[in-house]
């Protein structure tokens, strides 16, 4: 079986955007202006947004929530996940806190949030890190559990302290699942932040969302859709795909 190479991927990538960028055409033509902004009105409107100091301010604000949420959970989640990796007694405590924080629907959590600390930063960031920190404690604990039990002994034979045993046992065997862990909390924490701001906040990307809804600017709100789109794509292909690369080259060179 021929194996796909790196180009022909791109390509298919490529026809994938046209089609939904084709279908996102139909669908605009069909419900009409007042229900969809159209690509092209959209894309025009994409440069002058960019250089208004209302998206700058607004996407500073929605940067530093998701920064501060998505990060605190993800070294929440890593750390309970690391202990509760080499404690049975632990892991089975956390389980229902684990359960109930991945059970509930997010609306709820924002609600809340929104009891407890009002409106603001704070209520996003508490959100954001209730969201995040189960997905990485679950792929921690999966990562912990199934490291190989001789490379285990063999690190109390040798006498390895805790932070080597961390460092060149359990952290090359986590790396698969820390990737994918942090891609979908990076992901996922731009999703719940634009919830939380459209439900409750009073400045970011989510509420110059809310804001264009309520004045039916629908170019408005295609355009901040795009925007949230090219985050993620910045946040995925600068940040999160060169330092997975790193973590691979890392493990490889600790395994040899």
């Amino acid at each position: 079986m021929q194996k796909q190479t790196g180009p022909t991927s791109r390509l298919w990538s490529c026809i994938g955007v046209l089609l939904i960028l084709a279908g996102w055409q139909i669908a605009a033509m069909y419900l009409g202006p007042m229900l969809m902004a159209s690509p092209l009105d959209t894309f025009k409107n994409l440069v002058p947004m960019l250089t208004s100091t209302h998206f700058l301010d607004n996407a500073s604000v929605s940067l530093w929530r998701i920064g501060v949420g998505v990060g605190c959970g993800c070294l929440i989640g890593f750390i309970l996940g690391v202990l509760a990796g080499h404690n049975a007694c632990l892991r089975g405590l956390l389980e229902p806190l684990r359960w109930v924080l991945m059970a509930m629907p997010p609306v709820v959590v924002v609600m809340l949030s929104m009891l407890w600390f009002g409106l603001g930063s704070p209520m996003v960031i508490f959100m954001t890190v209730l969201m995040m920190a189960p997905g990485m404690y679950v792929n921690t604990v999966k990562g912990m559990l199934q490291v190989d039990r001789n490379l285990v002994e063999m690190t109390h034979v040798y006498r390895f302290g805790r932070w080597r045993k961390l460092l060149h046992l359990y952290l090359p065997a986590l790396t698969a699942p820390l990737t994918a862990a942090l891609l979908i909390a990076a992901c996922g924490g731009v999703r719940m932040v634009v919830m939380a701001e459209v439900l409750g906040a009073e400045s970011g990307v989510g509420y110059a969302l809310a804001n264009a809804q309520s004045v039916f600017d629908n170019t408005e709100i295609f355009t901040w859709i795009i925007l949230v789109l090219l985050l993620v794509a910045v946040i995925e292909f600068v940040l999160l795909q060169p330092l997975q690369r790193r973590m691979r080259q890392w493990q490889e060179n600790d395994h040899v």
